[in-house]
């Protein structure tokens, strides 16, 4: 006979805090002695590295060490013996402490204001830290940004950067990175100034900085029109 008695819940939730471990317990009696197995979403799991499985008496145990977000699934205690099997299934969540379970994005780098020559590129680069993961859009003047042949934008979960190559007077304006996820919203700016002198010939001045120049744009495209 075989006598299953699993000692965790149906459904488990542990938080990602000190230490970062978990650990499943059934007990087991059955004649003659089960061979005892674990398993993950159908894979077997053998013990090593970051899994551990322990046998006291009838109770056998799966501990798993340095839990993961990727460690969430169920996992099943399956015995089997000549006289039959059984198995008891439970299904663990691995969570981001309550804190950090809800976050709108926060930007840790923000993109660089640029003087740049004619012909020359530019990066802009911004970095969030957000839960949910967050979505990249990128304006310049308040308008939409997309991908042309010279703009080119590369996105990842928790960062964006924006590559203008080849740049043209018309690139002079406001780069807004905002990111967005199901909490909230932020933005940030950086403004390029484009130098009328081809980039292989610009010697900037160092003691201009890049705010009088723009100061000296805006000016000039506020005054009125004769």
């Amino acid at each position: 006979d075989l006598f299953f008695n699993y000692r965790n819940k149906r459904w488990i939730q542990t938080c990602l805090e000190e230490p970062p471990d978990a650990t499943l317990s059934c007990t087991i009696v059955g004649t003659p002695t089960p061979l005892i197995t674990w398993e993950k979403e159908k894979l077997k799991l053998t013990s090593g590295g970051r899994f551990k499985t322990v046998e006291d008496g009838d109770v056998y145990r799966l501990t798993i060490y340095d839990l993961t977000l990727e460690d969430s699934g169920q996992y099943m205690c399956r015995a089997k013996n000549s006289v039959g099997e059984a198995y008891a299934a439970v299904t663990l969540k691995v969570a981001l402490p309550t804190e950090m379970a809800q976050r709108a994005p926060v930007f840790l780098v923000k993109p660089t204001s640029a003087r740049v020559g004619l012909g020359g590129d530019v990066v802009f680069h911004c970095r969030v830290v957000a839960y949910p993961e967050a979505n990249f859009d990128w304006e310049k003047d308040g308008r939409y940004l997309g991908e042309t042949n010279r703009i080119k934008i590369v996105s990842d979960s928790d960062s964006s950067t924006l590559k203008i190559q080849s740049v043209r007077n018309l690139d002079s304006g406001t780069y807004t990175c905002r990111a967005q996820n199901t909490v909230g919203r932020a933005h940030t700016a950086a403004a390029l100034v484009v130098d009328a002198q081809d980039s292989r010939h610009l010697t900037a001045d160092k003691n201009t900085s890049l705010l009088s120049h723009l100061q000296k744009d805006m000016f000039m495209n506020s005054m009125p029109a004769l």
